[in-house]
């Protein structure tokens, strides 16, 4: 995993258009103006940004269309992703294209009378449509040379698919369920009027839904081919548990699948699946009796994922027996904290989503009772892995993994490798919150006008120039050969450009209060 949690899929506010505020294009005064032109209503200065700093990103950060993670402010061409692109490369992994249309977007909703912003999604768009594969979906990165360095069997370009797993859809890091979400609101936003767009949409779809497994429910890490069915088999401990030979000697580590092959929730997928089908079903209507069919199948799955108690959480791999497996040599079979939590929101989003399945709701609470005995560092952190059969309130220590692998830590000490989260946020609080509050309200969660207000001030502020988001980067780790200094950052333009659509919509709906 990635230090990168996904910008697609905070919850997903419904965006509707609202009439522009007239004013200066930046919403600050013109020369000339009375002093009271200072204090012009906050949203006039969030359109102001949003069109600014949207026009700056897509003509002056994009390369044919997309983007990196990273974008040195004083030298464009030098950019970066997890590992340094040239400029005909681009990251379809969040924090990278697929976000950037996602803004666009929203941007375009919030904003009818800029058609610019139209533009700029659908040239984002298309550059993701450049990456496609012929598999359906999408990798990590998309490479725009006649002969790609980053080698893929793309859909449109590639004539002869011969370099091996290239032609593979990834799912892990959220790659194509982002991308698709990316290209089905882009073709609803274009009145599913551009045929690019829509073929590539319809494509990856009829794809997607031939790889979740018949019967149960799960989905693999990627998938080049239908995947065949398997049983609904409800998860259980592997057979070694309570002996004491030890995490490595106890488990098996060798498997007559591969791990991706395998079901899997690895880096925050379940919620992923969740809202890439949830758009299917909102933006394709003529389907949606399919998607709401395979979202809840998914839910079925997750259910049956939950490992009985005393662990009543989840394991980031799962084998054939639906038993947590090995999957990388430093990703051991064990309850999964990240992942666990990425599954509790899922189930709430589901029973969000559809309240006559309290079963999704239940299985929170039953998974919360055991993760908040097992939570420390002041419950602001939690262990990317527990041991199996680990009842334990601290798990302090150490064991030890797979031959080659690295020591699970379990302590606040430096994690052994640096780009890769042994501890992560807690984000328990939160999910009893929203466990809470859905008993009595099963509206979407979104932030209050408060919060949106100081959220947008905020952006407004920070914003040099009136156009852009600058970010001190101190490069480490895979991107240590980065030039140090300021960056413009992927994840900060979609967090700011997300946030002041939302203001500008919210403005004339629910926090018409906060419009100063």
């Amino acid at each position: 995993m990635r230090n990168h949690a996904s910008l697609l899929l905070l919850p997903l506010l419904s965006l509707f258009a609202c009439a522009p505020t007239e004013g200066p294009p930046d919403g600050e005064p013109q020369t000339g103006e009375a002093p009271q032109a200072a204090v012009t209503p906050l949203r006039a200065k969030a359109l102001g940004r949003m069109r600014n700093a949207a026009k700056y990103f897509h003509d002056n950060v994009a390369r044919h269309g997309g983007y990196a993670w990273h974008h040195n402010a004083s030298n464009l061409s030098e950019r970066w992703g997890d590992i340094q692109l040239d400029e005909e490369q681009i990251m379809i992994q969040s924090p990278g294209t697929s976000d950037v249309a996602i803004a666009f977007v929203e941007a375009a909703l919030a904003d009818p009378a800029t058609p610019a912003l139209k533009t700029y999604a659908l040239d984002t768009a298309m550059a993701l449509r450049h990456g496609q594969v012929k598999s359906g979906g999408w990798r990590l990165y998309a490479d725009f040379k006649p002969t790609p360095t980053l080698r893929a069997c793309y859909l449109n370009t590639t004539a002869s698919c011969g370099c091996g797993g290239c032609s593979t859809t990834a799912y892990d890091d959220q790659v194509t369920q982002n991308a698709l979400i990316a290209m089905m609101r882009v073709d609803q936003l274009l009145g599913f009027a551009n045929a690019d767009i829509s073929s590539a949409s319809a494509y990856a779809r009829a794809r997607m839904e031939t790889s979740q497994y018949p019967t149960h429910g799960g989905f693999p890490q990627g998938f080049s081919a239908p995947v065949a069915a398997r049983p609904a088999l409800v998860a259980s401990y592997p057979p070694s548990i309570g002996t004491s030979c030890g995490l490595a000697q106890c488990h098996a580590n060798a498997y007559t699948t591969e791990y991706w092959d395998d079901p899997t929730l690895n880096d925050n997928l379940a919620t992923a699946f969740v809202e890439m089908l949830y758009w299917a079903q909102e933006v394709y209507p003529a389907r949606a009796a399919t998607y709401q069919s395979m979202r809840a199948a998914f839910g079925d799955f997750l259910r049956r994922a939950q490992m009985p108690p005393p662990q009543p959480a989840w394991a980031q791999q799962y084998d054939g027996q639906m038993q947590p497996r090995w999957a990388r040599s430093w990703e051991a079979p064990a309850i999964a904290g990240q992942e666990s939590q990425d599954v509790m929101w899922a189930l709430l989003r589901l029973y969000q989503l559809d309240p006559s399945v309290p079963a999704n709701r239940d299985a929170v609470a039953t998974a919360l009772a055991y993760l908040e005995t097992v939570d420390f560092a002041n419950d602001t952190l939690i262990h990317r892995y527990i041991e199996l059969d680990d009842t334990a309130p601290s798990n302090i220590g150490f064991y030890t993994v797979k031959a080659g692998g690295y020591p699970v830590r379990f302590s606040s000490a430096a994690p052994t490798y640096q780009n890769y989260a042994w501890e992560v946020p807690s984000q328990l609080a939160a999910l009893r919150a929203e466990y809470t509050r859905l008993a009595t309200d099963t509206t979407v969660m979104k932030r209050t006008c408060q919060q949106l207000r100081h959220d947008t001030a905020q952006a407004v502020d920070a914003a040099v120039n009136n156009e852009k988001w600058l970010t001190t980067y101190s490069p480490g780790g895979p991107r240590s050969g980065a030039t140090p200094g300021d960056y413009l950052d992927t994840s900060t333009f979609v967090r700011n450009l997300r946030t002041l659509a939302e203001f500008v919509t919210r403005t004339t709906t629910d926090c018409t209060a906060w419009n100063y």
